[in-house]
């Protein structure tokens, strides 16, 4: 064969040959860049809520201040256990913050922490009429920490931070049906502004004979953070603030936020806490965790739908 023709098919093959080779890594690399950005698609935590591993099963939570989804949603909670050590019962606890009507929450800007007072009235009614008894969180915690059991289908309401409208609406709601409650009272807010309590409606709500009182920090303060003097004030100063207005003892927390740590808890323990409130969702209480209790945020619908 002439040399020419030999040279002429040489580079024809080696033509050939470096494409394919260049098809072929470039395939490579898109498969490869496809693969990463799937994998970390599926790592990536909504914007709204976040991913926590309990046992075996993951549960998405809310972050305590995250607008609601709908003003009017419907969550389906699955009251059944998942592993839990220790000794449990099966305590809901509700978390409420504003209780007004949908048109005042609107004029403010506050409709995704209300619940309609027209609403509330409503859930307040089903748990009547259904059976359950409304308990205070410290009779919880004394049932956890005594091995005990607690009367019918006990359940736990929760308000927090100290809105106005708690005592305005929420209240004669509560004393209409009888219910007990809990509000969780940051007491440096109190009387700041027309949207917080002043202390002598905390008093008020103190005289129902309905309403425990826990810490909430003096001025909703996150207690992971900062210097240890500074978690202990906020602890400190709102425990003696409202043992000195209510005349009840303080010694139930729950964390601004949801945010705690162990160095938060240990310094609770120190101080005499029997027990704490977390945000994290669940229906069943251990005294293994009963620094962190579970409770399950509510909206404006009907109680059904979140498994009470």
């Amino acid at each position: 064969m002439p040399a020419k023709r030999k040279s002429r098919n040489r580079k024809k093959y080696n033509s050939i040959w470096q494409n394919f080779i260049f098809v072929t890594l470039i395939s490579a690399i898109l498969i490869g860049l496809f693969l990463t950005i799937n994998t970390h698609a599926q790592k990536i935590p909504s914007k709204i809520a976040v991913n926590i591993s309990l046992g075996t099963k993951a549960i998405s939570i809310l972050p305590k201040y995250t607008p609601l989804i709908s003003p009017y949603p419907t969550v389906s909670i699955t009251p059944s256990p998942v592993p839990l050590t220790g000794f449990c019962l099966h305590v809901p606890i509700l978390t409420y913050h504003h209780i007004q009507p949908e048109a005042v929450a609107k004029e403010l800007g506050q409709v995704s922490l209300t619940v309609d007072s027209g609403v509330f009235d409503q859930q307040m009614a089903y748990l009547a009429s259904n059976g359950y008894t409304p308990i205070w969180v410290n009779e919880l915690i004394n049932a956890l920490l005594t091995h005990s059991s607690l009367p019918g289908k006990p359940i736990v309401i929760t308000m927090d931070d100290g809105y106005a409208d708690n005592a305005v609406y929420a209240l004669p709601i509560l004393q209409k049906y009888g219910i007990k409650a809990n509000l969780m009272l940051t007491s440096g807010l109190v009387g700041g502004n027309p949207d917080m309590l002043t202390w002598d409606q905390v008093n008020q709500m103190k005289g129902s004979g309905l309403v425990y009182f826990t810490n909430h920090t003096w001025s909703h303060y996150t207690i992971t953070n900062g210097t240890q003097d500074k978690i202990e004030s906020e602890i400190d100063l709102a425990q003696a603030q409202i043992q000195e207005h209510t005349g009840q003892t303080i010694n139930v927390f729950t964390y601004p936020y949801g945010s705690l740590n162990s160095n938060a808890t240990a310094t609770l323990q120190r101080k005499g806490y029997i027990g704490a409130l977390s945000t994290i969702p669940g229906q069943y209480q251990c005294d293994s965790f009963i620094m962190a209790l579970h409770r399950t945020r509510i909206g404006n619908g009907s109680l059904a739908g979140y498994g009470i």
